[in-house]
């Protein structure tokens, strides 16, 4: 017999769990995991999705669990998260030439 975590689609799932798990014991259980990816830029996608989420119900919420994310992975010698998309730089494309 199936459980319902296994019934539910996966954005649901994500909404579940940051009603009812705290910032930090998500932040917890994402640097835990950071190793199982194979592509680190989908961990970072994954953790923006889940900081949207606590905003939409709390900003503090979504920042403590950005922090907290951030200083687990740090903790663990890892980069912290990157947050802020726009400021990746495609390193394929060609520079501009003055």
């Amino acid at each position: 017999m199936e459980t319902v975590s296994n019934v539910l689609p996966l954005p649901v799932r994500w909404e579940v769990a940051v009603r009812t798990k705290t910032p930090a014991r998500l932040a917890r259980t994402f640097a835990a995991q950071v190793g199982a990816f194979y592509d680190r830029e989908e961990f970072d996608a994954l953790a923006r999705q889940v900081s949207d989420l606590y905003r939409q119900d709390n900003p503090e919420y979504a920042q403590h669990f950005r922090a907290r994310l951030d200083r687990r992975l740090y903790d663990r010698y890892h980069t912290p998260v990157i947050w802020d998309v726009s400021l990746v730089v495609n390193q394929d494309s060609p520079s501009p030439t003055t």
